[in-house]
């Protein structure tokens, strides 16, 4: 039985394997980055760094433009900053020629969080790299899967199978 939706008619086998390594890649990277945050003991949800991330890459941002990065709507986005304002991680600005229109910017602390889990996170990936004892893999496929695999992130294949069975009883 499979557990997981598969690629529609156009879909090959190869393809199939690439989207479901980088599937366990992400998780893998998203474990990278939620394991920086608690190693520098920042206070924020991934959200919240998420947020933190698309600030230092395209700030100033209004509100509404922010919310429509993050794929959400501009009341979640409005909660998220005043959370980060209060932890003095991002500021709202106002332009002297319209007062009504906050301008959305990382501080200083809110930059320093984002770089140094960015940095923390290549170094991870990196080491990764190396684990993965990968010189020149055949495809990109077989470099994904190897990092999956150095990651110690279970494949595709076998997540959905302990998915399956996450609510078992014992």
């Amino acid at each position: 039985m499979k557990l997981y939706v598969e690629g529609g008619p156009s879909s090959t086998a190869e393809h199939d394997r690439l989207v479901d390594g980088l599937s366990a890649l992400s998780r893998a990277l998203v474990g990278i980055t939620a394991r920086a945050l608690g190693s520098l003991n920042a206070e924020v949800t991934l959200s919240q760094y998420r947020t933190l991330v698309i600030l230092a890459s395209s700030a100033p941002l209004r509100t509404v433009d922010l919310a429509s990065s993050l794929g959400v709507h501009p009341s979640t986005a409005t909660r998220t900053c005043n959370r980060l304002v209060r932890r003095a991680l991002v500021a709202r600005r106002h332009r002297h020629d319209d007062r009504r229109v906050a301008w959305l910017t990382l501080t200083e602390a809110g930059k320093t969080l984002v770089g140094d889990v960015m940095r923390h996170r290549t170094a991870e990936i990196r080491r990764l790299l190396k684990a993965a004892e990968v010189e020149r893999p055949q495809t990109p496929t077989d470099l994904i899967n190897a990092l999956v695999v150095a990651a110690e992130e279970p494949t595709e294949e076998s997540w959905w199978r302990r998915w399956e069975q996450s609510s078992a009883s014992p």
